[in-house]
């Protein structure tokens, strides 16, 4: 089956949008070639600089200048914002791209091509929910084909979890939530075993499924002190317990010291 077609992009109205800065381009015929090639164009979760110490070291997701400008301010990395009201020329600061915006202003580096065949309305959830799911299973969980899986919670990350480690060849994909209705939908995702945490301990629940071993692999998106345990006792000797699940501030998470260090 082809895929749905892409949406044909659609400029800005200039009587509607907000005024953006120009692109100075020494031609007309420079600046259509290079918007032309900016509607072909993605925008990613994270938006790094490329040249802090940690983006130096491939470790864009914790960009300096990311969290220092974007998040900290609301503006791009050289301070300033492109967006200003037309009624009174008022600065618009907006943290990271804007989800839910028609148009944003982001680095050139934080944006990627996008296949003819991906649609626009399929392309949407690639930041964050595909690329923090890819980026927990790869490469910090090193998941291998024939791995078992177990996916604390079934939101929108986890649900791209699910999708992905079953990609990835999962022999086992256990999807743990406190609503049947979410765990009905996880089988539809690649989920082959569904524990409900509000009637059955989850722990004990991933170890029977797993001849009492526990998983290769557990991922804990949602960053509760109860699930972030959960996640810990449930890998096996030697297993990878991933976190990417954001905590409100000063939530603490309990693990066994003894059993990290050796097992």
């Amino acid at each position: 089956m082809r895929p749905p077609p892409r949406c044909p992009p659609r400029l800005p109205d200039p009587d509607t949008s907000p005024s953006t800065s120009a692109v100075s381009s020494g031609s007309e015929a420079t600046s259509s070639s290079l918007l032309s090639q900016i509607l072909d164009y993605v925008g990613a979760f994270i938006m790094p600089c490329g040249n802090c110490f940690y983006c130096v070291k491939g470790q864009e997701d914790l960009c300096e200048s990311f969290f220092a400008y974007n998040c900290a301010k609301g503006t791009l990395y050289d301070g300033e914002t492109r967006l200003f009201l037309r009624g009174n020329g008022k600065s618009v600061y907006m943290y990271s791209m804007g989800g839910l915006a028609e148009y944003c202003v982001v680095p050139a580096n934080a944006l990627a091509v996008l296949p003819d065949s991906l649609p626009y309305t399929e392309s949407a959830i690639l930041g964050c929910a595909v690329f923090t799911a890819y980026g927990a299973l790869r490469p910090p969980a090193e998941m291998r084909p024939g791995d078992s899986v177990a996916v604390i919670g079934v939101g929108g990350v986890e649900s791209s979890c699910l999708q992905i480690a079953k990609a990835f060849g999962a022999s086992q994909v256990i999807a743990v939530d406190v609503l049947d209705e979410k765990l009905q939908n996880a089988t539809t995702l690649g989920a082959t075993h569904t524990v409900n945490a509000a009637n059955d301990d989850a722990v004990e629940s991933i170890k029977e499924i797993t001849d009492g071993r526990g998983v290769d692999v557990a991922i804990d998106a949602l960053g509760k002190a109860l699930t972030f345990s959960q996640c810990a006792k449930s890998v096996r000797d030697g297993g990878k317990a991933v976190m990417i699940g954001l905590a409100a501030m000063n939530v603490m998470g309990e693990v066994d010291i003894t059993r990290l260090v050796r097992r």
